[in-house]
């Protein structure tokens, strides 16, 4: 195809690569110009227009932007910038700037490298949590359409394989932070998963078709590589998993007097906002989603590298554990002397200034850490670790139990805290959002939404046995990669060969043990050949900080795939 007449020209087959939109642009990579083409164009057949940002298109664009480097092997990278399950609308996502500074040497900066090994990076918008309403009142991009949406993009470049001007189709190599790393890791876990084929059907994807009452899959939408940063994984398990990870230590904090919620937000249990939701109230939900999160863990069947059965009573030793070999990538990494350092407060890490609030040098410090005979750094028993656990919430105060879906437990109805509750991504076509574990929907406080034990007079246990309860079960079902990956109802996918997963050691935005679970569920799936899993020194909710690391991983999967293939 000639590269200069693909904006004019056209085809008979809408969802050919023929009719993108192609834009050369140049940018300064390690202070040297460098050429850049971005092509543009729709992924599905039945686009709609609901986004989060107004626009006169619709939401399901992609851009791709190639490199003069790049050709038919490079890899496309594929970039979900999907924090908080909200922030994929096409106009925020992100972009390569005409003209930008790059640099490949920079350890966070993520388009140098990439633009430098000739990397094909892809962005796109999809629907999302946060969209507006369809014309007619429906609220359509509820789960699973975040997932869906992407499927249709992978299945895109695959059909166009011929037609791509470079990168790889077989190559794709997924990405992204919070809600991006657990979409991430949802994409590698689902492949070709069958279960998405009506809702592919319905916004016409690539590849997929009825024969009947039966759905036909021509196209793949399994994926290479998977890189992704403190997932928010396992939706349905996020709230519960919070709670075993710092229920013991939100009661230390309670009975000191130091506030559960951070006060810059004017929202504090000094003023309770309903009757059942008092700072008392805080607890017992703390209390109760933690014993679910247990039993919830007993039921996976997750063994250890030795065999042993993984339950909900040992999760802690086994994330103990993990976080110890993070300590020890530390040492290896940067040394003990300068972890030792950066516990002072007054040392920045990759650019992240480090306990600020409270640290070595706070007067009531309290020294979780022993140190081997190397000078390394390790927990060492329960005791030491619920000590760390205190020290990452001292510095960034706790979220509320119910962290993930909470909307509802307000009496006024707004989302508490922040906007940013994953309640909105469930739900009928009738329903804004849905709470979805038994303490948010037993205790939801808003009347007349629909939802709740005090609108439907059913609690979440009966709720579920109606057919809306069994339409929000799937949902959450398509929001958790741990049931993809454990076969879980016999669900059968083509699950990513390759996966490279970091959460930061003073992350308190998600449980430390719903990734422990992710870890062991990874470890122990036959179709996972390389993991990289790691907690990564006092880094806070955030990714992309380690580029040189992620990539160099990356091409030694490549050259092992290509001296295995040859």
């Amino acid at each position: 195809m000639d590269r200069q007449t693909a904006d004019t020209k056209r085809t008979s087959d809408p969802l050919s690569f023929s009719n993108v939109k192609a834009t050369d642009m140049t940018i300064y990579l390690d202070g040297r110009p460098a050429r850049i083409t971005m092509y543009e164009g729709v992924y599905v057949l039945n686009p709609t227009n609901v986004a989060m940002v107004p626009d006169d298109a619709p939401d399901q664009r992609f851009s791709l932007y190639v490199p003069e480097n790049a050709d038919r092997h490079s890899p496309v990278v594929f970039l979900v910038k999907n924090w908080g399950w909200i922030m994929n609308a096409y106009q925020m996502r992100f972009m390569i700037r005409p003209g930008g500074a790059y640099r490949s040497d920079d350890p966070s900066d993520l388009i140098g490298r990439l633009m430098a090994d000739g990397c094909v990076l892809l962005t796109y918008g999809c629907r999302s949590r946060g969209d507006r309403p369809a014309p007619d009142g429906r609220r359509i991009s509820h789960m699973p359409a975040t997932v869906t949406d992407t499927k249709a993009l992978v299945r895109y470049l695959r059909y166009n394989r011929d037609l791509l001007p470079a990168g790889d189709p077989e190559r794709i190599v997924i990405t992204g932070t919070s809600g991006g790393g657990a979409l991430s890791a949802l994409i590698g876990a689902s492949g070709n998963n069958a279960e998405f084929f009506p809702y592919l059907c319905e916004i016409g994807a690539a590849g997929i078709d009825t024969d009947g009452d039966r759905y036909c899959s021509t196209v793949r939408d399994d994926v290479f590589a998977v890189i992704a940063y403190c997932p928010i994984n396992d939706l349905r398990q996020s709230d519960a998993a919070y709670e075993y990870t710092y229920g013991q230590v939100r009661r230390r904090l309670a009975a000191e007097g130091l506030p559960p919620v951070n006060p810059e937000t004017g929202l504090t249990f000094q003023d309770p906002f309903t009757s059942r939701y008092t700072p008392e109230g805080m607890l017992e939900a703390s209390d109760a989603l933690s014993r679910q999160y247990a039993e919830y863990v007993d039921c996976l069947h997750l063994r250890d590298e030795k065999g042993a059965p993984i339950t909900g009573e040992n999760l802690r030793e086994k994330m103990r554990e993990l976080l110890n070999a993070g300590f020890r990538k530390a040492a290896g990494d940067i040394g003990p002397g300068k972890m030792k350092e950066d516990l002072t407060g007054s040392a920045v890490y990759s650019g992240v200034r480090t306990a600020d609030r409270y640290n070595a040098g706070s007067p009531d410090w309290v020294d979780p850490f022993s140190a081997d005979g190397d000078g390394v750094p390790f927990l060492a028993d329960a005791e030491a670790l619920q000590q760390y656990l205190y020290f990452v919430a001292r510095n960034e105060t706790l979220k509320v139990a119910c962290a993930f879906s909470n909307i509802g437990l307000d009496e006024k109805g707004r989302a508490f805290v922040s906007g940013f509750n994953e309640d909105s991504l469930f739900g009928t076509e009738d329903q804004p959002y849905c709470p979805f574990e038994f303490w948010s929907w037993d205790h939801d406080a808003v009347k007349g939404n629909g939802v709740g034990l005090d609108d439907t007079g059913l609690t979440f246990r009966q709720y579920l046995e109606t057919g809306e309860g069994r339409h929000l079960l799937f949902q959450l079902g398509t929001a958790s990669p741990i049931r993809y990956l454990l076969r879980e109802d016999g669900t059968a996918s083509d699950i990513c060969p390759h996966w490279y997963v970091r959460h930061g050691l003073r992350d308190r935005d998600t449980g430390f043990a719903l990734q422990t679970v992710l870890y062991h569920a990874l470890r122990s799936c036959d179709a996972v050949t390389h993991l990289d899993f790691a907690f990564t020194w006092l880094q806070p909710h955030c990714g992309d900080y380690d580029v040189p690391e992620a990539y160099a991983w990356l091409d030694s999967v490549l050259q092992e795939e290509e001296h295995t293939a040859d």
